[in-house]
């Protein structure tokens, strides 16, 4: 548990005491997940809170032809299904885990008692609310360029993504075919 307390300092800008996040974490459930078993489903209402505790999670939406791969999830994330947390409608992205994983759940109710309840949790919850919508902003500039551009980023960047994530879901995240993917990662081995 420590570790994942110090992930989750570090996701933001406002560091949080250590009685703060024991008390966050005082209701955590752990919830293991096998690879390719789905922890939120999209069309379906999920308020409660999860935080990465082990390996890569992803969110995935269709745009009417294919599935799209949004972002990826790493220990100390925070996982909310904003549609059923804030407005109370079915979950819009699918998150899944892309190899075994692990994730502590925390009630949505819990939250919102200590957002009321602790400046300080409110504070830190508006802090790293701010900073994921940063990192959403940054992962436009970090995954940009061709094809290739993007990959390499990924690579040097993010490469606990590369090692334990399908190439069929990276190929989405990077906005590739997974052929073009193959062509691109054997050409890099062959330099």
């Amino acid at each position: 548990m420590e570790r994942l307390k110090e992930l989750l300092a570090v996701e933001c800008s406002f560091k949080p005491s250590d009685k703060l996040l024991d008390d966050f974490l005082k209701p955590a459930e752990l919830v293991e997940l096998r690879k390719g078993e789905i922890l939120i489903m999209s069309g379906r209402l999920e308020p409660n809170i999860y935080i990465v505790k082990d390996g890569v999670i992803r969110y995935s939406y269709m745009d009417g032809i294919k599935e799209v791969t949004y972002v990826f999830a790493l220990p100390g994330s925070i996982i909310i299904a904003m549609h059923s947390f804030y407005a109370h409608l079915p979950a819009f992205y699918q998150v899944e885990a892309c190899c075994k994983s692990a994730v502590f759940k925390i009630p949505q109710s819990h939250y919102e008692h200590l957002v009321a309840t602790s400046h300080e949790f409110a504070q830190w919850a508006l802090r790293y609310a701010q900073g994921q919508l940063f990192f959403l902003e940054k992962k436009d500039s970090v995954v940009n360029g061709n094809a290739k551009e993007r990959y390499l980023s990924l690579i040097k960047k993010r490469p606990e993504i590369i090692q334990k994530v399908p190439l069929k879901y990276i190929a989405s995240y990077l906005g590739i075919t997974q052929p073009y993917l193959s062509y691109l990662k054997k050409q890099l081995q062959n330099k």
